[in-house]
């Protein structure tokens, strides 16, 4: 298994692969997991996380992406 890293999703790019997932709860909705905001570079996730808590309330977590891992074909002997 490898790692796929995308690119961070700052606008317009840094150019930085995307290291973490934002994702945050809005206060006032009903219960459901938390929204992906975006995935970012470590610099960029923290300014992205201080800014949408600031802007939306509720609770943010930083997680590793989901869609890094990726698989080669298995090889049949």
């Amino acid at each position: 298994m490898r790692r796929v890293s995308a690119e961070c999703a700052w606008p317009p790019g840094c150019g930085q692969p995307a290291r973490l997932d934002v994702l945050v709860t809005v206060p006032g909705e009903p219960p459901r997991p938390a929204m992906q905001v975006g995935s970012f570079c470590v610099g960029h996730a923290v300014i992205v996380g201080i800014d949408t808590q600031a802007r939306h309330g509720g609770e943010l977590w930083y997680a590793a992406p989901v869609e890094v891992a990726c698989c080669s074909p298995a090889r049949s002997s």
